[in-house]
């Protein structure tokens, strides 16, 4: 089969989740003498223009193609997000030079979900994965700007006004307006690219009356819908999605663990952290929890945190403050997935204080490798974990609560030992390859039969004039 893999970003420049994921089933189709090409975004904001041309790579015997960007460049960056012309321009192009037999999107983030209308339209069988909650949440994660958890069920003012709550518009506004008068402004504001492409508004004041129509229009599009998550699948449904989204279990790229030999041995209790910088990843509230605990404990444990802390600088300065109170902290930066081993060889417990409703592959990385893992208790991540039997989990943003549970694992002899022992096994990715390739012959059957069809006049007509 020839399959076009298309997502937000690829390794090695980008090494989130979902690129990990994307590249560990990609790398396995085309081991298995499948044709595979990744199509992502490359540069995000440089360049002196909107469109900056492709680049061609190959990392680890895939090719990808990387499309070249400034966001800040275009003549609608808000609008561009969700239903990018440029994009579907280019890929209409792309796929008639390339013919592939099958789409897979994991990720709309950075190319937009134009993507999915423009292999409909062309009559190709076209696979989604969900792996965040992007179509209902500009911000992603349904953590609001006032740091609550939001169930996705909102009004269009809802997500604009959680978007603009912190900007200069909206306290502006407020000085001066009502709440239903500064909700009629900006939401008209909102139509207007050449007000919202500025500074202030730019990314953020988006028209969400015509992102929530567009997106919940594209979430019908791709023959088959998958999810890893109950709790995901569950929360599109509430939201209106099709109620035919597929639970399918991630599978995950274990190589790493031929080479895997044990912990090492320390006195200490090890409690590692890997992942994003960013505040919806919960970091500082680890080392608040571990702050706490220096004055009984500094003896008993250390703490390494494994991430790019220039990826949100503010963010990245203010948890290098954080960590002068607790100088049992070390920050480590990244590491190759093919380092893996050796990472997980030093840390003891894993430790995943996301705000949001989180599912992050690594919880499955430190299950493979026996670690447990203390989780915030939030959607998908208290789906994996089973409080005291192979992890355990804590009151989301609650460092107390965290200090709690860290300080049982020190106090309690037998506790390590027994939540490791209730690990399940590991999905691999060449059993969830075993399981793509079924699903994939199975939606090129019609194409092989010739009835496979485009975009009709009776469905819905998605895209924008954006001249």
């Amino acid at each position: 089969m020839r399959i076009l893999f298309i997502s937000n970003g690829y390794p090695p420049h980008r090494w989130a989740g979902t690129e990990t994921y994307t590249a560990g089933i990609a790398e396995q189709l085309q081991r298995r003498g499948h044709e595979i090409t990744v199509l992502c975004a490359g540069d995000w904001e440089d360049g002196s223009q909107y469109w900056n041309g492709y680049s061609d790579d190959v990392y680890h015997q895939v090719p990808v193609r990387r499309l070249n960007f400034n966001w800040t460049r275009s003549v609608d960056p808000n609008g561009y997000l969700y239903d990018n012309p440029v994009v579907a321009a280019y890929l209409t192009r792309y796929l008639q030079e390339m013919q592939p037999d099958l789409v897979h999107v994991t990720s709309c983030e950075t190319l937009s979900a134009s993507v999915l209308r423009v292999a409909h339209t062309a009559g190709i069988p076209l696979v989604l994965s969900l792996t965040d909650f992007w179509f209902l949440c500009p911000r992603i994660t349904l953590l609001t700007s006032s740091r609550s958890n939001c169930d996705g069920v909102t009004t269009p003012w809802d997500c604009l006004r959680c978007q603009l709550l912190h900007q200069k518009a909206y306290r502006w506004a407020r000085r001066f307006l009502s709440e239903d008068a500064t909700s009629q402004l900006l939401m008209r504001v909102s139509r207007y690219p050449g007000l919202t492409r500025q500074r202030g508004l730019r990314g953020v004041g988006v028209d969400m009356s015509a992102r929530k129509a567009f997106l919940r229009q594209a979430l019908d599009l791709p023959n088959q819908v998958l999810t890893a998550s109950t709790f995901v699948r569950d929360t599109f449904v509430k939201n209106g999605a099709r109620t035919d989204i597929r639970l399918h279990h991630y599978g995950h790229d274990l190589s790493w663990l031929a080479s895997y030999r044990g912990k090492t041995p320390s006195r200490l209790l090890r409690i590692g952290f890997i992942g994003q910088m960013v505040e919806e990843k919960g970091v500082h509230v680890l080392l608040e929890a571990v702050r706490l605990m220096q004055e009984d404990y500094r003896e008993k444990f250390s703490v390494v945190v494994y991430g790019d802390l220039d990826k949100k600088p503010e963010y990245g300065n203010r948890l290098l403050q954080m960590a002068t109170k607790t100088p049992n902290v070390e920050f480590r930066g990244i590491y190759p997935h093919d380092k893996s081993a050796e990472v997980f060889a030093e840390i003891d417990v894993l430790a995943v204080p996301s705000l949001w409703y989180d599912f992050p592959l690594i919880i499955h990385e430190a299950f493979a490798s026996g670690t447990p893992v203390i989780a915030s208790d939030l959607g998908s991540m208290a789906e994996v974990i089973t409080h005291d039997v192979n992890g355990l989990l804590f009151e989301p943003d609650n460092s107390d609560d965290l200090t709690v549970q860290c300080r049982r694992i020190i106090c309690e002899p037998t506790l390590l030992k027994r939540l490791c022992s209730g690990i399940p096994k590991v999905k691999t990715v060449d059993e969830e390859v075993d399981e793509i390739e079924s699903l994939y012959a199975d939606l090129l059957l019609p194409k092989e039969c010739g009835t496979s069809r485009p975009l009709t006049d009776g469905e819905p007509q998605l895209g924008r004039d954006h001249a």
